[in-house]
């Protein structure tokens, strides 16, 4: 059996969420499978490879975590959250502005 080497616990989910690259011309589906306050496990709707770097948008609580992108077994990325923003605070224009047209 293989340890789990999180310090944190996630919990599973099911819902709908978005993922963006850092610079905002990328910006796809996802389904959020678990999380945690230190990462995620995510399956990408257009099973897409994404940077390093990217956005998880949580929708559910209107919350950006940037993130690192720990590990890709397409349709899954691994995300562990470096900081955290509201919505209205992304450093990212282009990201603003498509959260913004989804509301």
């Amino acid at each position: 059996m293989q340890k789990n080497r999180r310090q944190v616990e996630r919990r599973k989910v099911l819902w709908g969420a978005r993922i963006a690259s850092l610079a905002g011309d990328r910006y796809l589906r996802c389904m959020a499978k678990d999380i945690s306050c230190a990462g995620a496990r995510v399956n990408i709707e257009d099973q897409q490879f994404m940077d390093e770097g990217a956005y998880f948008l949580d929708l559910r609580n209107r919350f950006a975590y940037e993130a690192k992108v720990v590990w890709q077994r397409p349709p899954e990325l691994g995300l562990q959250f470096i900081r955290g923003y509201r919505f209205d605070e992304v450093p990212s224009d282009k990201v603003r502005a498509a959260i913004a047209a989804e509301y």
